[in-house]
């Protein structure tokens, strides 16, 4: 009930930062930004391998971001599970796989986030691509693994309160969202897969997409981390790769 609430709050108050194209909400725990991607001036960003391992607030300071996220799953070592594309560059280990869903968009910052059990070919168009893992259905209004997915929806990393990091779209009005809701608190532990679904539908997003979370979810605007860590977690967690979107210098 509580979370519902938070997120009613949320999505019926004013934004509390807007730069042109790019609107910034927050109630925490959760935080919300909006972009419309048919502005001219956006800029979509993504890591270079030289910034693997780094954090959300080197990268978004690095690339003079307005609001930036952790983007991909990771191994210890900061390998990124899924594909990566940054400057039209492929730089990651792995390719695109069924149990992988990727999001990704070209220099005219159209975007997709392709559908569950999916295998895409690379597309030399493409000019940033990040992989997450759980794909929304919003049909069933529920976060959906690929068929043959035999961790991705049982662990219980997976369906119990966490916190989230999601990148979807909102297709009709060519809107981009970046969402973190914090978690692990000591009066919030954060949201379920299917709690985040419901964020999903109260946004009106048609595609969405479930990114790494826990430690590592983090979102900075204006260069300042928004989302508060972990209650235990001393420090912003460095993460694979990062997602940023900026507006172009005049």
């Amino acid at each position: 009930m509580k979370t519902l609430f938070l997120l009613f709050f949320l999505l019926t108050s004013g934004s509390i930062y807007a730069k042109d194209c790019i609107e910034y909400t927050n109630e925490s725990p959760f935080h919300i930004t909006r972009v419309d991607l048919n502005c001219k001036n956006i800029e979509l960003v993504g890591s270079e391998k030289s910034d693997n391992g780094t954090t959300v607030s080197e990268f978004a300071k690095k690339y003079q971001t307005d609001v930036a996220i952790n983007a991909n799953f990771f191994w210890k070592d900061f390998t990124p599970i899924g594909l990566v594309v940054s400057n039209g560059k492929r730089w990651s280990k792995y390719g695109d796989t069924r149990s992988r869903v990727l999001f990704g968009c070209d220099k005219a910052n159209k975007c997709f986030i392709e559908d569950k059990n999916k295998v895409t070919p690379q597309n030399a168009k493409w000019q940033v691509v990040i992989a997450g893992w759980h794909w929304f259905n919003r049909n069933t209004e529920k976060f959906e693994c690929g068929k043959n997915d035999k961790v991705g929806c049982v662990q219980s990393v997976f369906t119990n309160k966490h916190p989230r990091t999601l990148i979807g779209l909102n297709e009709a009005k060519n809107w981009l969202y970046l969402v973190v809701v914090e978690g692990r608190q000591l009066t919030f532990q954060g949201v379920t897969l299917d709690e985040l679904a419901q964020v999903a539908k109260k946004l009106e997003l048609t595609k969405a997409v479930n990114l790494d979370g826990g430690g590592s979810s983090t979102m900075v605007i204006n260069h300042k981390r928004v989302n508060s860590l972990p209650f235990l977690q001393s420090e912003e967690r460095k993460v694979s790769n990062h997602f940023g979107v900026r507006l172009k210098s005049e």
